[in-house]
């Protein structure tokens, strides 16, 4: 990697290497297109194998070790860390600056676990900083031919002030990122940036971050990663045919930033695509846009089984969320607070905990007197909405906010319909209508939930079975012209 130069193609033979893809400082934009690429099975390793332990007695050992580590692998085990800190010695840092970001709910970091060495449970390991000493304790009780792995590097691919570069038919594993860094295990800055088939799966904080202009991520997975999938901003960014799935493994705040994808920060993403995108079983939203997010469509995407969100376009403008399918998550199926003149149509929001859409408006101010925080002009038509804990929220000052031409399927004649969160409460789809003179052409069907469909997201199936879906959608009248703008769905439909 010191000897990469610009337009070079670097390929890499099949094996494990312990070791980063460190970007030297160069101008990068001065030459032809510079690829990594592997040549089959390539994973690059954010751990090492460690060796040299002393047994401490009750099948717990330890050895001298100076910097903290986040993850501690025995075989194919990943251990569950006993207490720990994150950034800036968070949270026994007293003067962490964390400190601030989250002062409810058990702060950025809820899911630590308290403990010393004396408390370790099986499958568990330690790290106490005074006397430089790494302890673990392996189910097996011994550490006998068994290999054990230490995070220790920071990152596994790093690089700014980059262009045209590709990284291909990569894998990365494990790392030590989050003990001085709120990025990326794969961190890359600049423009004209692409990930073709690259994998990360089990780093200790975030997988990717990628911030730049005119970059692509496509056939990227980012999975099993312990706060977040994947971080992006910049305009004209693609991500394509990738999945986020069963991230925020270490339970930090789903309030704060943990979960599937979250766009955020500089400006987020403006004028970017995130197409056939996964985003199945994270401990927090699916599909997140947070601040100043601006110009994005969301489609043909599948958000499902989140303990959040399915997907969430906050305090940001002129999304389009168009052709997705939100189903089985723990709140909200479609969320859209503090965010204006987007589009959220064509969607299947399914069997979601909470309203399938809402729009809302909780007097966030922007502190810099910057954004209007207002939701307005949002427009929600031709979704089908079904199943849902409540069927739709708006803002109580409607501010032009419409919803149109949808289609409400519940099992009894009974549904919600709501301006704010308490205000205009209505229990059937004629009262709402009356009340605010919104969904004048939605219908709403009593229908007992397809069985099928009811026994695949019991099981949480990759793919729950929409048979009764696709049999509905053949039966429903065109939505009126007017109403389309470019929001028209794609071939999944």
């Amino acid at each position: 990697m010191a000897a990469l130069q610009p337009g070079d193609h670097l390929v890499i033979a099949s094996g494990v290497y312990r070791e980063a893809l460190l970007f030297p400082k160069r101008d990068w934009a001065s030459g032809r297109p510079t690829i990594i690429e592997g040549s089959g099975t390539v994973q690059i390793n954010g751990a090492d194998i460690v060796t040299g332990w002393t047994a401490l007695g009750h099948g717990t050992f330890y050895r001298h070790w100076e910097q903290e580590p986040s993850q501690v692998v025995v075989d194919d085990v990943q251990l569950q860390q006993i207490g720990g800190t994150v950034f800036d010695g968070y949270p026994t840092n007293a003067a962490s600056a964390w400190a601030q970001q989250q002062t409810d709910d058990g702060g950025i970091w809820p899911g630590r676990k308290p403990g010393d060495v004396h408390t370790l449970p099986p499958d568990s390991f330690i790290f106490d900083a005074a006397a430089g000493r790494l302890y673990v304790r392996p189910k097996a009780g011994d550490l006998a031919g068994h290999v054990v792995q230490v995070s220790t590097r920071t990152f596994s691919a790093y690089g700014t002030d980059l262009t045209n570069i590709t990284l291909k038919n990569l894998t990365f594993q494990l790392g030590n990122t989050s003990i001085a860094s709120r990025a990326g295990l794969v961190t890359l800055k600049g423009n004209h940036l692409v990930l073709d088939h690259v994998t990360v799966d089990y780093a200790d904080s975030v997988g990717i971050e990628l911030a730049g202009d005119d970059n692509t991520m496509r056939h990227v997975v980012a999975n099993r990663c312990g706060q977040l999938g994947i971080k992006a901003r910049g305009e004209r960014v693609s991500i394509i045919d990738s999945e986020t799935d069963f991230n925020n493994t270490r339970g930090f705040n789903k309030w704060w930033e943990a979960g599937g994808a979250k766009f955020i920060g500089d400006g987020g993403l403006r004028n970017s695509i995130v197409s056939a995108h996964t985003a199945i079983g994270n401990f927090g939203d699916g599909i997140w846009f947070d601040w100043e997010n601006q110009g994005n469509r969301v489609e043909k995407s599948l958000s499902e089984y989140n303990t959040g969100f399915g997907i969430q376009y906050e305090a940001s403008s002129a999304g389009t969320i168009v052709d997705n399918i939100v189903v089985g998550n723990g709140q909200r199926g479609i969320y859209l607070p503090h965010s204006s003149a987007s589009v959220v149509a064509y969607n299947l929001v399914a069997g979601n905990a909470l309203q399938g859409i809402a729009v809302m408006d909780e007097g966030r101010l922007d502190p810099d007197g910057r954004l209007n925080l207002r939701p307005h002009a949002n427009r929600i038509f031709a979704n089908v909405v079904a199943w849902n804990g409540a069927a739709l929220n708006l803002p109580a000052k409607l501010r032009d906010n419409t919803s149109d031409s949808n289609v409400y399927i519940d099992d009894s004649d009974v549904s919600q319909w709501n301006l704010g969160w308490q205000t205009s409460t209505a229990d059937s789809l004629p009262d709402w209508t009356q009340r605010t003179g919104q969904d004048r052409h939605s219908v709403h069907i009593q229908r007992i939930m397809d069985p099928l469909f009811r026994t695949t997201l019991a099981e949480k199936k990759r793919m729950p079975d929409l048979t009764w879906y696709r049999t509905l959608r053949a039966t429903l009248a065109p939505v009126p012209s007017g109403e389309l703008l470019d929001a028209r769905p794609g071939p999944a439909i």
